[in-house]
């Protein structure tokens, strides 16, 4: 394949993420025009209402949709890597099932939310989220090789008992306190945002995009199969744990901020694939770029649909997500 070509798919993935960027700061309860818009990052007046807005509120919840997007993308990228089967993501794989469940407990369990200082629902979803996902791979795994059938099973199997429990969890929630709060979580929305969280789910980005630009080659192999990927003298072992913790993490951090958000991380991958074909040099660079679009555009499209405050971003992915997904079970058979 011409190397222009992912050149090319990869800046007009950038230049449709910064249209969505500036359409997104116009939409709102405050209406604002391009002019305005340069002229609120360039002299800057937190005095001005509109401004403040739009510095700290639209932008940081657009970035943490950006990055948000790109985490799943990515997370899905890596998983249906590891089980070479394009239906698997991190829902499926009962990873953000339990973040979820890690996320809810910190909010029913721990009413201050802290402990020593250190705000729990984040630690809580990340540890929700290695926990689901280890217990998925055992499961998944026969004399040392992940079977994708099997695993796949397994990752339904325990996130409906993650999911079972969250709502357990809920039920038992206070009315007055900590429902209101898994209530409002379990949406999946970017209301977080601001700029004190974003440095989180970006470190986790860079370092793994900077981790996985040297294993490009090490990924292509193991889509040939296990057994031929080890013939080949790929440490298969080791990396299958080294991709699970990367998903595990950046499904973690983005459960933890934002809530479910589902499908991203099947729809991406797999555009990604389309686009490239299956061992391209930049797959996962242009795969994050297209799952941060994806859900910097489904953010748009909830705001526009209910003004001003906007429907939860999961509903919207999940009408993209779902016939995709059956699309994709009737094609694969």
């Amino acid at each position: 394949m011409p190397t222009r070509r992912p050149v090319l798919w990869l800046i007009a993935g950038l230049l449709l993420t910064l249209a969505l960027v500036v359409l997104g700061l116009r939409v709102g309860s405050y209406a604002t025009s391009y002019s305005f818009i340069l002229n609120a990052f360039w002299h800057y007046n937190p005095a001005d209402p509109a401004q403040l807005v739009l510095v700290q509120l639209r932008l940081p919840r657009l970035l943490l949709a950006l990055l948000a997007g790109a985490s799943l993308a990515v997370s899905g990228y890596l998983l249906q890597t590891l089980v070479t089967n394009p239906l698997a993501d991190p829902y499926l794989l009962g990873t953000a099932s339990g973040a979820s469940l890690g996320a809810i407990a910190s909010y029913v369990l721990v009413p201050s939310l802290t402990v020593m200082g250190v705000y729990l629902p984040p630690v809580a979803a990340l540890a929700g989220a290695f926990t689901a996902t280890l217990l998925v791979v055992a499961l998944g795994t026969r004399r040392g090789r992940i079977l994708p059938a099997p695993l796949l099973l397994a990752g339904v199997s325990v996130g409906a008992l993650a999911a079972a429990i969250g709502s357990l969890l809920t039920f038992l929630a206070s009315p007055e306190g900590s429902l209101r709060s898994v209530v409002f979580w379990a949406f999946g929305s970017f209301e977080r945002a601001g700029w004190d969280v974003l440095p989180y789910p970006a470190a986790a980005l860079v370092i793994s995009l900077f981790v996985l630009a040297f294993l490009q080659k090490d990924l292509n192999l193991l889509l040939l199969g296990e057994e031929r990927a080890a013939a080949l003298g790929l440490p298969v072992a080791r990396l299958r744990w080294l991709l699970v913790l990367l998903a595990a993490g950046l499904t973690g951090g983005v459960v933890a901020l934002c809530g479910p958000v589902g499908f991203v991380g099947l729809l991406a991958p797999h555009l990604t694939r389309r686009l490239l074909g299956t061992t391209g040099r930049y797959n996962i660079l242009i795969c994050a770029v297209l799952g941060g679009a994806f859900l910097l555009a489904c953010d748009l499209l909830a705001r526009v649909l209910y003004p001003p405050a906007g429907l939860p971003v999961g509903l919207v992915t999940a009408l993209f997500g779902v016939p995709f997904f059956v699309y994709l079970l009737r094609k694969n058979n």
